[in-house]
């Protein structure tokens, strides 16, 4: 038997955050429990304005601690509960490596003598810790891209596990769907590139763009970019109705972009770019722009299609909205890579290789 502390700054909830960086803790949670039959054992720690705990699943539990202070970034909170809720962890799991809060982790967890793993998601707010080495501390890094673990600067480990979808919630439909549409689910937030898609959209196509608009003025940017076309916003969907729409969908594209609509720039925009898997998991093929991890996701042509440019992406939105054959054969083989490669439990029992040996070493000198 073994417990994890799985440390997320923010958790995935509509009282907190909903995005692939809070859901992809709480899927790997998930995971690290199914894939070891109950064996091992996951406290999902986050913060809020008050103490509390609940039960997630079997064998996970969420534990919020009281935040300090109201932090000026939701990343950088911290908590003076910290010490007590790891303290009966074999190991903790930080996720997002550049934030006070995993800063904290890092001081905590090596002070009790206790392992030491680190995942990014791309949420950098504090270089206090870079300054100094923290990820030093770690005694290994998991990415969920090569894209990723190449931006790493540490002599600590690191093994690239990808995936952390859940493929037995995103199912394909049981029964034949008419899939009517072209699909984005995601944050409407600038680096999502979805500025792009509604340029690139042929105007005889629908498209559904589904997501919180946590920026209005970029929300507002999106609906003037849609005057003239078939764009329609869902921005409070929960899984049930996104399950929904990636099944109905001819694809779903995920367009983030290095240099936004603004002119800013995102160094890494999409260590992974989990709603790809969501549709590929749902049997509907992925459609993402040529940058940072995703086009290690989506297998050019086997599973949906990689672009460079607008113009392609133009070609590859109407190629499938008019090829309903081709749309059930790269969905197809889409479902099959999330099977083998990118479900939780996959990812969950990769994570808990590199866990053991770990908890093991660790067990062995305490002893």
């Amino acid at each position: 038997m073994a417990k994890i502390a799985c440390l997320t700054p923010m958790y995935f909830s509509d009282e907190s955050y909903i995005g692939g960086g809070e859901r992809y803790p709480l899927n790997l949670s998930r995971g690290i429990v199914e894939s070891t039959g109950g064996a091992y054992s996951v406290d999902l720690i986050s913060f809020g304005p008050k103490t509390r705990s609940y039960p997630i699943a079997p064998g996970l539990t969420a534990k919020i601690l009281k935040a300090a202070r109201p932090p000026i970034n939701p990343l950088d909170v911290v908590s003076w509960d910290l010490p007590a809720a790891i303290a009966d962890a074999d190991l903790i799991h930080v996720h997002q490596a550049y934030t006070r809060c995993s800063e904290m982790a890092y001081l905590v967890a090596r002070q009790q003598n206790k392992p030491i793993v680190v995942t990014d998601h791309g949420g950098t707010t504090s270089t206090l810790g870079t300054s100094v080495g923290a990820l030093e501390l770690a005694d290994h890094i998991i990415s969920n891209s090569k894209f990723g673990a190449a931006l790493y600067r540490t002599s600590t480990p690191i093994t690239v596990v990808k995936g952390g979808v859940d493929g037995a919630h995103f199912t394909p439909p049981r029964e034949k769907v008419v899939r009517d549409r072209v699909l984005f689910v995601g944050r409407l937030l600038p680096h999502k590139g979805i500025d792009q898609l509604i340029t690139a959209l042929p105007p005889e196509l629908p498209l559904t763009v589904c997501g919180r608009p946590y920026e209005p003025a970029y929300f507002e940017v999106l609906k003037g970019l849609s005057a003239g076309k078939n764009v329609t916003f869902i921005t409070d969907a929960d899984d049930h109705a996104i399950l929904s729409l990636y099944r109905r969908a001819w694809v779903n594209v995920l367009p983030s972009v290095y240099r936004d609509y603004y002119g800013v720039t995102h160094l890494c925009p999409e260590l992974m770019g989990f709603t790809l898997l969501e549709a590929m998991a749902c049997g509907t093929p992925a459609i993402c722009s040529n940058v940072a991890g995703m086009p290690e996701y989506v297998l050019d042509g086997q599973t949906g299609y990689v672009f460079d440019d607008l113009p392609t992406l133009t070609d590859r939105l109407r190629r499938l909205a008019n090829d309903p054959a081709l749309v059930e054969r790269l969905g197809r083989q889409a479902r099959r890579q999330v099977d083998q490669e990118y479900d939780f439990r996959v990812a969950g029992a990769r994570f808990v290789s590199i866990y053991e040996p770990l908890i093991t070493r660790s067990r062995e000198v305490a002893a």
